[in-house]
């Protein structure tokens, strides 16, 4: 699947391109002041008394309860869902059509959703040319976007209210009428070939992603729907402009959508809109693929994703988590928080600032529909620092696997993970998302207010279980960089297994396991 849809690293790495452990926002100039004579110094700050209003901060509490807004639910007859959410504080509307298919239904034609669902868009509808189409949506003051992910294929609008009824008719047209003209097919597969060729020449990070969900996902004899984190140069120039209109008519159906709407609107003045663009779509839902328990292997190697001359290296660890819908979700995401969620994480704290080890680093869960998540704990740093940075991440992985976290780690991780809806839902847009999200997952309309509720009664053993569960295991580790270097370093941890990037991640070679091999390499100008 396409990366900019779908990220598996840290939100500390996602600000830059190919080096992006090793950039951040751009310092601020220094303040610039006006000719004339230099300013007075502030007066110096009022004392204020003992007992005074302002004399202490006010003590900190749970957040108040912000419900997650009503969605009302309807399904016209051919089956196609509908869930409105209204929120009329600004006069916007906000759009997305949703299909319960993406990437893991590919069946082995890897790329195949990403190109058929941005020929949705990218190849105009029967009354309209990709151009026309892009016009009519500028006329309304918006933009028409697809996203392709592992569970869905979406396309977003967003509006004003007064264009509540063009947008849907808009929506219904992109669905039910693409034209799959073959010029821009030729056009939309030879850009993502080139963008999947570029990446696997300038990004480590999407090399090392492709091999982590590849030995993640793995299973004996078949492979699993998840295991193909994007697609490649050979395995896109296998799709064909059939193909696409094949799934199509599989798989844009109103039985495999839901459509959800959400800002200045009424549930009828939707419906009424739905009906006249939707009503005469028919189709039944596709057949969904078999998502059987992935099995990595337990033998302990690393996979390094080779790149020449790189002066820098990107390191995984990925585990499996508990599925979307499990008990385990809130001690989870608890457990991930105080390992590496945000700036005061573990990862953060120690490999970043105490250690210096690491340009970024940090750990995420990963939502998916079906089955175990991917854990990810992740680095970016410098190649002479690689094997070092592999030990401290290994370090905090057996760690939070064996040590009961404090109780102001808890304390402080089940604060943020509950308060941050008070900030995720002042978006319409992000309303919209997450009521889509509930849908595809399979799970009720008050989750998300009995997540924050678990969230904020977990305690300490219920954080040390899950950690123990879901961290105390061996992890799949594969790290990008340059092999000629790093290949000894990393031989101290385990096997180590060269791939080519370049050439289907074909095997380069192996080195084997050598407990003695130093870990720290010599410094060399720019690694």
């Amino acid at each position: 699947m396409r990366p900019t849809k779908f990220l598996v690293v840290s939100a500390v790495a996602l600000a830059c391109g190919s080096a992006a452990f090793a950039c951040g926002p751009a310092p601020l100039p220094p303040p610039e002041h006006p000719p004339g004579p230099a300013p007075t110094a502030d007066p110096p700050p009022k004392e204020v008394a003992p007992g005074a209003p302002l004399a202490e901060p006010p003590p900190s509490g749970i957040a108040p309860e912000t419900p997650f807004p009503t969605i009302a639910h309807h399904r016209l007859d051919n089956g196609l869902a509908v869930r409105v959410i209204e929120r009329h504080n600004l006069p916007i509307v906000e759009l997305r059509l949703i299909f319960k298919t993406g990437t893991a239904a590919d069946d082995g034609k890897t790329g195949l959703a990403l190109l058929a669902g941005e020929m949705l868009k990218a190849g105009g509808t029967a009354g309209w040319s990709s151009r026309q189409l892009l016009e009519e949506v500028e006329g309304l003051g918006s933009s028409i976007n697809v996203f392709t992910n592992f569970d869905t294929t979406r396309i977003e609008l967003a509006v004003t209210r007064e264009h509540l009824g063009t947008a849907v008719d808009i929506l219904g047209k992109v669905a039910q009428k693409p034209k799959f003209s073959a010029n821009e097919f030729r056009k939309l597969k030879q850009r993502e070939t080139e963008r999947v060729a570029n990446s696997a020449r300038t990004s480590g990070r999407w090399g090392a992603s492709m091999v982590l969900y590849r030995e993640l996902y793995h299973l004996p004899t078949s492979s699993h729907p998840y295991a193909d984190y994007d697609s490649t140069p050979k395995k896109l120039g296998a799709v064909t402009l059939a193909a696409c209109r094949a799934w199509h008519k599989l798989h844009v159906t109103p039985n495999n959508a839901v459509l959800v709407v959400a800002g200045d609107v009424t549930s009828q003045q939707v419906l009424d809109a739905t009906k006249a663009a939707f009503g005469k779509w028919k189709g039944a839902a596709p057949p969904r693929p078999s998502f059987s328990r992935p099995a990595p292997s337990k033998e302990r190697k690393i996979y390094l994703v080779d790149r020449p001359g790189s002066t820098q290296a990107d390191i995984y660890l990925g585990l499996l988590g508990p599925e979307r819908k499990s008990a385990f979700w809130a001690p989870v995401r608890t457990v991930n928080q105080i390992l590496g969620g945000g700036v005061s994480g573990r990862l953060f704290l120690d490999v970043r600032e105490e250690r210096s080890l690491a340009y970024g680093t940090g750990s995420r869960v990963q939502s998916l529909a079906h089955g175990p998540v991917p854990i990810t704990m992740s680095a970016g740093t410098q190649t002479a620092k690689v094997g070092l940075t592999v030990q401290a991440l290994l370090e905090h992985k057996n760690r939070i696997g064996t040590e009961p976290p404090s109780q102001e780690e808890v304390a402080t991780a089940t604060r943020y993970l509950s308060d941050i809806f008070l900030l995720t839902t002042e978006r319409v847009g992000t309303v919209a998302d997450m009521a889509g999200n509930l849908a595809v997952w399979g799970l009720p309309d008050d989750y998300y207010d009995t997540y924050r509720k678990a969230v904020r009664a977990l305690e300490v053993p219920q954080v040390h279980d899950a950690g123990k569960r879901f961290f105390g295991t061996g992890a799949v580790m594969v790290v990008a960089g340059d092999a000629g270097r790093i290949d000894k370093p990393l031989s101290h941890f385990a096997d180590v297994v060269v791939v080519d990037p370049t050439k289907d991640f074909s095997v380069k070679r192996s080195v084997p396991h050598d407990p003695k091999a130093p870990i720290e390499l010599k410094r060399v100008e720019g690694t």
